[in-house]
């Protein structure tokens, strides 16, 4: 991945136009906080820069896509409105790509506040270059610009994650969301169940395991290095690690091994049944069972970190039905955490430690319930239809991927803390379960 941008980012640059510029007319978004307005935003298709030059039609194809992919990022903002520009009283039509070249005006008048061009030309040796401006409408003035060399599908992809991710570090001050990493189980044709990496949309995907049977609960390092996950095969559960394209076989004693999970430091924590009842453990470095971290006489499982490590959200049946618990290792204190519902599962905590998500069963199926871990105030933000499982934060705490069946078949959907309209990942064909979200930015 890491080559591939070096490739397209051979010539990045930022398109400074400081006319009428003032820094205090920076918009800004407080994402982690409630009540944010959305701001309007168009996007003009792609103007070609060299009018009295020829182009062939896989060129523009090639612009094209960038265009669709960069609009579908920008659907997944739930606090930016998305105009069609064909929908704009007074037409869309401008001069250029510039801040010179633009009327401000009707696209004040159509209440834009961010307006965003799309310009390209080609180069030598059959490149594209593309330039993507922003600017701030009521200003008007020069908000954001980047240039990226294109000359393949997969350029197309990484150009416009890359943008999206400048303008909404700009805009919030997050940009996790387009440089992050998800890992999820898909169902394939001969009934396995393999593990896939991708982008949170769905893109770029690539089966990363190619085993005969069941894989479960994938779970990334916080590197973004490695995933553990459970894998049933024959009725046995083993626990396996991949790094790097190799996958190697961690033995711990106990015939149900689930729900793995890693520590900020990089330790193993794992649930296995070797004393009966499954307990969490902690491994050591030679992968070895270090000491137990919670056990009972009850089920224990579903470990979840925050980044400092201090505190483990996590399933205990101990009051009778499986609940939510939070475990303080400095103070060594438990709290409860769900009160909703009689069977609250899949735990993740929020790795600034102030939310977990999980799942709660209701009458109408399994929903996902945020919780407030200063006020221990608890909301369902999904609705379903079917069943809403298995929660995940992303990596700036706004954003929460689950998987669902509300189209009929188990997908995968992105949501915010605030329950916002969820979005479907592209997957592909068949059934997609168990995601799992990365905590680093690549």
């Amino acid at each position: 991945m890491k080559k591939i941008f070096i490739i397209i980012l051979l010539f990045v640059f930022f398109l400074h136009y400081n006319i009428g510029f003032s820094q205090k007319n920076i918009l800004h978004l407080n994402i982690l906080e409630p009540g944010q307005p959305q701001l309007n935003i168009t996007v003009i298709p792609p103007i070609f820069l060299e009018p009295k030059e020829d182009y062939d039609n896989s060129t523009k194809e090639l612009v094209n896509k960038f265009y669709h992919i960069f609009l579908n990022n920008l659907s997944y903002l739930p606090f930016l409105n998305l105009i069609n520009p064909d929908e704009l009283v007074g037409g869309k039509k401008i001069n250029g790509v510039t801040l010179r070249d633009i009327d401000f005006k009707k696209f004040a008048l159509n209440k834009i506040d961010f307006l965003i061009t799309i310009g390209w030309k080609i180069i030598e040796k059959q490149n594209i270059k593309i330039e993507v401006r922003t600017f701030d409408v009521y200003t008007p003035s020069f908000y954001l610009g980047r240039g990226y060399i294109i000359n393949k599908i997969v350029h197309t992809y990484l150009a416009a994650n890359k943008f999206c991710a400048g303008f909404m570090k700009k805009l919030t001050g997050k940009s996790g969301f387009f440089q992050s990493k998800i890992a999820f189980v898909k169902r394939l044709k001969d009934g396995s169940k393999n593990l896939f990496i991708s982008t949170p949309q769905g893109y770029l995907p690539k089966q990363i395991t190619f085993l005969k049977n069941i894989v479960l609960s994938p779970a990334w390092s916080w590197d973004g290095k490695k995933l553990v996950f459970t894998y049933l095969s024959n009725n046995q559960h083993k626990l396996l690690l991949w790094s790097e394209g190799h996958i190697k076989n961690i033995f711990i004693p106990g015939n149900t091994i689930i729900s793995p999970n890693f520590t900020p430091k990089g330790e193993i924590v794992v649930s296995s049944d070797m004393k009966g009842n499954p307990d969490i453990y902690l491994l050591d470095e030679k992968f070895k069972i270090k000491k137990a971290l919670i056990s009972s006489w009850a089920i224990d499982i579903s470990p979840s970190f925050d980044k400092r490590g201090d505190r483990m959200a996590y399933v205990s049946s101990i009051y009778g039905n499986p609940n939510i618990f939070l475990y303080d290792f400095k103070n060594k204190k438990t709290v409860r955490v769900s009160y909703i519902g009689k069977y609250n599962t899949n735990p993740c905590i929020s790795s600034n430690g102030k939310y977990i998500v999980y799942s709660t069963l209701t009458e109408k199926g399994h929903r996902i319930v945020l919780a407030n871990l200063k006020t221990f105030e608890e909301k369902i933000i999904t609705n379903g239809p079917g069943n809403d499982e298995h929660p995940v934060f992303g990596p700036d705490n706004y954003f929460i991927a689950f998987t669902s069946n509300r189209s009929g078949i188990y997908k995968i959907y992105i949501t915010t803390k605030d329950g916002t309209k969820p979005m479907l990942v592209n997957t592909g064909d068949g059934e997609a379960t168990s995601v799992a979200w990365s905590k680093t930015y690549f």
